[in-house]
């Protein structure tokens, strides 16, 4: 008589080794990711608060300095000059230097208007430019024309285009 084969059960753990190889791959491939990703946004917001902390300072700064050229359009309105209230204004404003920050004025329409720039990190300033009004027709001594970020840093075209390498 035939013997009767034993049949025994193989189990293929060929399969389920690999998958669970790709499955550890793949948990390890996105937890480096996820590592990377927040490297890259604690460094951003890093830069962003140094940011935003120089600019508010360069705006306190610029506060004071607004403060103070009020306080002297004040005195001068006070001063009852009439008719050369614009002309004391720029003599007492033109060149005045107030916390290491020099102040220039420009006529304009025979109304001045005073700028001043303060650094605000390497490369920016806060341009501050405040128009002086007659006090005799409007509510305040001046009105605030631009308050802006401005690039200090020179900038540098590069005009060259390599579309094709120069053949011999």
């Amino acid at each position: 008589m035939k013997k009767e084969k034993q049949e025994s059960t193989v189990v293929n753990i060929g399969s389920s080794s690999l998958l669970v190889i790709f499955v550890v791959l793949c948990l390890a491939t996105f937890a480096i990711l996820s590592l990377s990703s927040a490297e890259s946004d604690h460094s951003f917001a890093e830069r962003l608060a140094a940011h935003k902390t120089e600019y508010y300072e360069a705006s306190s700064k610029a506060e004071v300095i607004t403060g103070e050229i009020d306080r002297i359009l004040s005195e001068t309105a006070s001063a009852d000059a009439g008719s050369a209230y614009f002309s004391t204004v720029v003599m007492a404003l033109d060149g005045a230097e107030f916390h290491g920050v020099t102040v220039s004025c420009l006529t304009e329409d025979s109304h001045p208007s005073v700028s001043f720039q303060v650094p605000c990190g390497e490369s920016q300033a806060l341009k501050v430019t405040l128009d002086v009004t007659d006090y005799t027709r409007e509510d305040t001594y001046y009105t605030i024309r631009a308050w802006q970020v401005i690039s200090t840093r020179e900038w540098e075209a590069d005009d060259t285009l390599n579309l094709a390498p120069v053949g011999d």
